[in-house]
Formats: structure tokens, sequence, C-alpha cells
């Protein structure tokens, strides 16, 4: 008689190899199946949440603050199918919906209905920038259902500053916490025992930057530090003369030699050629002009305590007075600024820096 075979323990009969390879086929159908129907299933909710009965046409864009980018609309919506919409409005451009402001327009749409809503954006990141095809989304907001435009583009403006009236305070410094108007970046160098404030405020009814440096006047004669605090924004060279519109309320103070102490204006710098302070402030004696030995070229206007003025700055005429080459990008800066050497309150108010104008103020 032969002696049996003994099987190893981790080997199996062949009907348990055949079983266990059918279960891990089964195993696999099912899972393929189980994917498949899930698969249809967000197809069809996907079909779902685009069938919302409702024709979207874009009327009209604006961009009221200059921002180069699409920041109002006048949607019109007409309501074809059988059940009332509450509807919700969104751009296509962004992964994720971030819901517009109704300005006017019915906050439901019956059945039936045609009606006209103006939106805005709620800040600068909603809005698809000038170049870049997008769509008007409209959600439905007691379902998931949705309704979009036909694609559009706005051509770019070429503005050279954008958001020139400093409007939308929606961006914050990650390093200092300050909001700045969309499309600037803000700057605040506070000197020991001193304060800054960059905001935006109202006065005598307009709507402004305010910037405003407290010195203590702590550092003595021989501390050559500054307190200052602004808006930065690089930009194309201005061509064409440009306006800006301000209120001082910043006397004009310097040393014998020239040097400011006390500074409200602008600057404008560039890598190759240097800086040039345009400062808005009362000096008693008119305008001045003159150069530092470091270089720095300073214009300071005379303008009037108290109240709104407009200067013009011709960019390209006074770089050709002092035979430097126009860059292709400067740098600007709205900025109030006061030496660590005397005690002094700079504040000012600036509503707009209009590089478009092409120059309609005093220069």
């Amino acid at each position: 008689m032969l002696q049996q075979l003994r099987r190893p323990a981790n080997v199996l009969p062949l009907r348990g190899v055949a079983r266990l390879a059918l279960s891990k086929h089964v195993l696999v159908a099912v899972v393929l199946a189980a994917l498949a129907a899930g698969l249809t299933l967000l197809a069809m909710r996907r079909s779902a949440a685009a069938s919302l009965a409702t024709e979207v046409t874009v009327r009209s864009t604006s961009d009221p603050f200059d921002l180069g980018a699409t920041t109002a609309a006048s949607v019109e919506l007409f309501n074809h199918g059988d059940r009332d919409v509450r509807p919700r409005f969104s751009m296509s451009w962004l992964p994720y919906p971030y819901y517009w402001r109704v300005v006017s327009g019915p906050a439901i749409l019956a059945s039936g209905e045609r009606a006209t809503y103006e939106i805005q954006s709620p800040d600068a990141v909603a809005a698809p920038p000038n170049g870049l095809a997008f769509q008007v989304k409209v959600n439905d907001a007691a379902s998931i259902v949705y309704a979009i435009s036909e694609p559009m583009r706005i051509e770019q403006s070429g503005r050279p500053i954008v958001n020139p009236g400093l409007r939308l305070w929606t961006q914050r410094d990650p390093a200092s916490g300050l909001l700045a108007p969309a499309g600037w970046r803000s700057y605040d160098r506070p000197g020991r025992g001193d304060t800054t404030l960059l905001q935006s405020a109202s006065v005598f009814g307009v709507q402004a930057a305010h910037l405003r440096v407290v010195q203590d006047g702590a550092g003595g004669s021989d501390d050559h530090s500054w307190t200052h605090t602004g808006l930065i924004q690089e930009a194309p060279f201005p061509e064409a003369p440009f306006d800006i519109r301000l209120l001082s309320r910043a006397p004009f103070r310097a040393n014998e030699a020239g040097w400011p102490l006390t500074a409200f204006g602008l600057e404008i710098a560039d890598r190759t050629n240097g800086m040039i302070w345009f400062l808005f402030q009362q000096t008693g004696t008119g305008d001045r002009e003159y150069d530092l030995p470091s270089g720095h070229h300073i214009v300071v206007f005379d303008v009037p305590a108290e109240t709104w003025s407009d200067r013009t700055i011709d960019l390209q005429t006074l770089y050709r007075q002092l035979n430097w080459a126009p860059p292709e990008r400067v740098t600007f800066k709205l900025f109030a600024a006061a030496a660590s050497q005397v005690a002094a309150d700079v504040d000012g108010y600036i509503e707009r820096i209009d590089v478009a104008s092409g120059g309609t103020g005093r220069r």
C-alpha cells in the first residue's frame, strides 16, 4: 500500500485554490459594479445639478473701480420652469462658489417670470480678471440645481494703475495685519513710541485713504531713522501727465540742508535712476523743487490745509529735465513719514491717483 502523501499546511487543495480565485473574481466584479453605479449616480446628479430651468443672459459688465477685472454685472434671468427660484450668483472662473452681492432684483423669481439683477463682486478675489474667460453661474438657494450663461471674455484695459480710487480695502498684509485697497500693498514702519494709521476713511463727505504718522521725536539729532506708513504698487511708467487728489494736514519741515523731516505725498522710484518725492504740504512760501546730495529729487507742492486739492504730475517731462531715461516700470508709493529728530503729526488723505487722466489739475 502506497504511503499517503502529506500536504504542507500552507498549500491549499486544488478545489480550494479554484474557490479562492473565484471569490476574488466575484469581489472584483462587485467592486467594479459598485464603482460603475457610483459614477452613474454622480453623472445623474451632475446632470440634475446643471438643469435649473432658468435662462441666464448677461446684459452688461463693468469695472467701476478700475481693477482690471469685472466687478459688476447686469444679468437677466427667465424662469421657464414650473417652480420658483431663489437665485444666487457666482462666477465660473473660481473652483468654488464665491457668491456675489445682489444690489437689485427680486429675491424670488416665480415660474414664468423674467427679471434683471444688478450684482457686484464682494471683493477683488471674486472678480474675474480681464482677458480671462468666465461664465455667470446662477444657483437655486433652495436646491443644488444651477444654470450658467454663455462664456465671455472682457478685453484688458491697459490702465497703468490698478484701483486708482483706492477702494475695496479687502487685502490684508500677512506681516502687519493691515488692510489695503485691492491691487495695492500696505507697509508700516513704526518707530518705538510712535504711532501710524493706514485705513479707508471719510473726510468732508469724501471716501479716501487716510495716512497718518505721529512721531514723538525721541530719537534726537543723531538718529536718522523714520516712522512711515503707506501703500505701494508697481506699474508701467506713465507716458502722460496724471492727477492726484488729496487733503493735507501736514506742514512741511526740513533741516537747513533741505532734508525733509516730515513728508506726505507720492514717491516714484525705479532701479536705474533713483527716487523722486512729490510732497503735498504747507510751506508758506510756495512750491519748492531741489535735489538732495543723495541724488533724490524733491518736489514740494504748497497745498492749502484742510482743503481738497488737485495736482498734476508730469513725470515724462521731469525725467527729461533730470536727464533720466524713463524705465519700463516704476514703483508708486503713497506715504506719510516723519524723521525721529522731530516731534510731528503728519496727517493726510488721498482720494485717487488717476494715471489715465492726462492731467487736469494744477501743476
